[in-house]
């Protein structure tokens, strides 16, 4: 029953981290100073995606390690972002 527990943890925490490195690759400009950051973006979104992917070929029991790196990362590197997102969007619609 733990491992459920585990398989959604890290879903969540790599669904996250899909949304903001897919974000972060559209806002970046084309200058050259920018290309191993969108490398590393590049990587960050498609290891979520094989995250999201796995339990589609089987992979439904995440190690411990697995999981907390990824929720780690989705709370330094996404939640803030959509903290802000979800918290703009609110001011602009309570705004006019």
């Amino acid at each position: 029953m733990t491992n459920h527990y585990l398989l959604i943890i890290n879903l969540i925490a790599a669904g996250l981290v899909l949304v903001r490195a897919v974000c972060a690759l559209n806002e970046m400009t084309p200058g050259p100073e920018h290309h191993l950051d969108r490398f590393f973006g590049s990587v960050l979104a498609t290891g979520a995606f094989g995250v999201l992917l796995g339990p589609f070929y089987g992979y439904t029991a995440p190690h411990m390690a697995e999981v907390a790196m990824n929720t780690g990362l989705a709370g330094t590197y996404a939640v803030p972002w959509f903290y802000v997102l979800v918290r703009e969007h609110l001011w602009r619609k309570s705004n006019g």
